[in-house]
């Protein structure tokens, strides 16, 4: 693991705990204390961070977790819906070849897992990106992975579990992945296309409510 992948995995596990939250300044002493590292190369991988958009340097405060809005949520998601849906295409078209249904049916039973406890609320969305990770190896597209794991997508799903009330729409989830995992087990890159981006739709329309009159 690099440096910069420890230094974000102790934000994240502050966050866990309760320690960080969105705006909160990072005290680089205290994250080398953690790593055992002197402040020096942690201050570097506060500055790659902050170029990959986590973190933000502001003259007054030093680093501090970049907030994030609900529309900027939905931002994302209308970011990462083209990504994803490369991936998915891609992976429709390797989806029966050898152990890969196996793999697929148990990216989604992770995820029906995951949606019966939706208290557990990171899990349930960490369950959603591996459902992702395990398409992009199915339809060998790393830089498809790479890119959305770029994103931060582990700090927003901390912001999505706030963001989205799970009690009410983890079942809606789990029957558009359904209808995913359909479309990969047909071989059918079109409808996995049309159904990751209706999900996307969905997914902004509860984070950008419609304005009061």
């Amino acid at each position: 693991m690099s440096l910069v992948e420890r230094v974000y995995q102790t934000l994240m596990a502050a966050m866990d705990r309760g320690e960080l939250a969105p705006g909160s300044r990072i005290i680089a002493a205290e994250v080398a204390q953690q790593l055992d590292l002197s402040r020096a190369p942690v201050r570097e991988a506060l500055a790659v961070l902050a170029g990959q958009g986590l973190v933000e340097l502001l003259p007054d405060r030093g680093a501090v977790l970049r907030p994030m809005e609900q529309h900027d949520l939905a931002e994302m998601y209308e970011v990462l819906a083209p990504i994803a849906a490369l991936g998915l295409k891609a992976a429709a078209g390797r989806a029966q070849d050898g152990d890969n249904p196996a793999l697929i049916r148990t990216a989604m039973a992770a995820i029906r897992e995951a949606a019966a406890n939706p208290g557990e609320g990171v899990a349930f969305f960490q369950a959603l990106n591996n459902f992702h990770y395990v398409a992009n190896a199915i339809a060998q597209k790393p830089y498809v992975d790479f890119v959305m794991r770029m994103m931060q997508i582990e700090y927003w799903n901390r912001l999505l579990v706030a963001a989205i009330d799970l009690d009410r729409h983890a079942p809606q989830y789990v029957r558009n992945y359904q209808r995913l995992t359909d479309a990969l087990l047909e071989s059918d890159s079109r409808s996995a296309e049309a159904v990751i981006l209706h999900h996307v739709d969905w997914c902004v329309r509860l984070l950008t409510p419609p304005a009061s009159e």
